[in-house]
């Protein structure tokens, strides 16, 4: 705790003397400096380290009390003052109050009534200390949120005790008009309105959660990131706010479904994940589009999504070769915006478990080969084409999701423990989107990845310091961890040792 920083200024060097020795003994106030009149205290200011309080007479020679809070304040001193006055000098008070200085006290002092006026205070100080780093530590959160990557060294992990522990939930929103209003509205008023958008975002979200339990940072030009520690109600929250900045701006927005963090860990994976969701939020087509597609048609496309959400690829080829029939049965206007469609939902369904890169790679390839150029029945071939890629994907899945997928990430972490490894390069390995193998990974061991990940990297590094004369840092280095103060806070955290020691116990 920080002591209240004060200066007197005071013209009656026993009146001075005595404040001095009445403040010096109280608890957590300290005098930095005692002064004859206003003039003095000017001269003697130090800009860089202010007093947290001026306690101050009011009627003084060369400089009175009154001019100096009006010079202070000049300087930019945002502290605060105590003024001491006389009965016959309330007008003096009166303007002091207007200056809003923090109270006064008739002399002569009481006692007790300074030292609640110090206790108020330095508690008005504490509070605003409090408030100040958990806004330097908000601005911290923010900028790391900002600049994380796609990726997330599991060894490069101090960046989660910034946050709160706990589990959290993520979405990102996304502007989806933005850059239609862009090009058709006048610059002030399209910034007037995204201005608002901000102002409305940050307003409804302090509603819900207190300042240090969510944080909202611009991804991209047209979307934002939303990380709020877990509550139930999260989704509900974030869909009512979808709905207010619609109707309130003349964006229209939408939101990811969302994901629940266990470990923060996969923050990175997740709002990949999330963007990827935004690309793939199905977009019916018009009624034109559908109504000379036959109900069959239709069927078909229905049974072939079913195939991939359940993975029973049995039944795709039929699915197909019903298409095909149909297309060849009669004329067929041009089915591109449903097979589309169709194509975005099955990418939306199995988006939960192949890797990110496949699935963006999957849905340019959707836009890339089929185009309004081609036939009905070059659209279908197109598609049943599309359909077969992506199914192999997901069968190559399937085989993986074997409990030897287990064995073979272990294998993988193993013979890359003093690599800056990742949670991506370990799902990508055994072929899964890395949210749905850090769960399917818990489910299998009891522990999470990075738990496994640590626990193996500890466990060669205490080898090492059985077995070898190398140094702290070297070992460190060898197992991945190429913080070294990282390495042996996380070491004594688990050992209770730190290295050095460790290895004089060992011996």
């Amino acid at each position: 705790m920080q002591d209240l920083q004060i200066i007197i200024v005071e013209d009656e060097y026993r009146i001075r003397a005595g404040l001095e020795r009445l403040i010096a003994n109280q608890q957590h106030c300290t005098v930095m400096g005692t002064y004859a009149n206003g003039q003095e205290a000017l001269d003697d200011w130090n800009s860089d380290k202010p007093a947290d309080l001026v306690l101050t007479d009011i009627k003084m020679p060369v400089m009175d009390g009154m001019t100096l809070i009006h010079r202070l304040k000049e300087t930019g001193y945002s502290g605060d003052f105590l003024v001491l006055s006389g009965f016959d000098d309330f007008h003096y008070v009166q303007q002091a109050l207007r200056n809003q200085v923090a109270d006064y006290l008739l002399k002569p002092v009481d006692r007790e009534q300074l030292q609640d006026r110090l206790l108020q205070l330095l508690e008005k100080k504490q509070e605003r200390q409090k408030k100040q780093e958990t806004e330097n530590q908000k601005q911290e959160q923010l900028q790391l949120l900002r600049a994380l990557s796609g990726e997330s060294s599991l060894a490069n992990t101090q960046w989660t005790e910034l946050f709160p522990s706990g589990e959290y939930y993520t979405c990102q929103l996304q502007l989806l008009n933005f850059y239609q209003q862009k090009a058709k509205r006048d610059p002030v008023r399209f910034h007037q309105e995204l201005s608002t958008v901000v102002r409305l975002l940050d307003t409804e979200l302090s509603k819900q959660w207190p300042v240090h339990g969510y944080w909202w940072w611009w991804d991209q030009e047209q979307s934002f990131g939303l990380l709020v520690q877990t509550e139930e109600k999260a989704e509900i929250i974030v869909d009512s706010l979808v709905k207010i900045l619609s109707h309130r701006t003349f964006f229209n927005l939408a939101a990811s479904p969302g994901q629940r963090l266990q470990e923060l860990e996969l923050l990175p994976a997740a709002l990949e994940s999330e963007q990827m969701e935004i690309k793939l939020k199905p977009v019916q087509p018009d009624s034109h589009h559908t109504d000379s597609i036959s109900d069959n048609f239709q069927s078909y496309l229905h049974t072939l999504r079913f195939a991939f959400k359940q993975f029973r690829f049995d039944e795709m080829d039929a699915a197909l070769h019903g298409l095909k029939e149909e297309v060849e049965a009669g004329e067929l206007h041009n089915p591109l915006a449903l097979l589309q469609s169709a194509g975005i939902e099955i990418l939306h369904d199995v988006s939960k478990r192949l890797p990110v890169t496949d699935i963006n790679r999957m849905l340019q390839k959707l836009g890339k080969n089929m185009s309004r150029s081609m036939t009905a029945a070059e659209l279908v071939q197109a598609f049943e084409n599309w359909s077969k890629d992506l199914s192999g994907m997901c069968i190559r899945l399937d085989r993986h999701t074997e409990h030897t997928a287990i064995e073979r990430a272990k294998g993988f972490i193993h013979h890359h423990l003093q690599d800056s490894l990742t949670i991506e390069q370990v799902a990508a390995h055994v072929y899964m989107n890395p949210t749905y193998f850090c769960a399917y990974f818990k489910k299998h061991t009891d522990e999470t990845v990075l738990q496994y990940v640590t626990k193996q990297r500890l466990g060669l590094a205490k080898r090492r310091l059985e077995e070898t004369d190398d140094k702290v840092t070297a070992i460190a280095d060898s197992v991945g961890y190429h913080d070294h103060k990282y390495f042996s806070k996380l070491f004594k955290k688990h050992t209770g040792m730190a290295p050095s020691e460790y290895r004089r116990s060992s011996r």
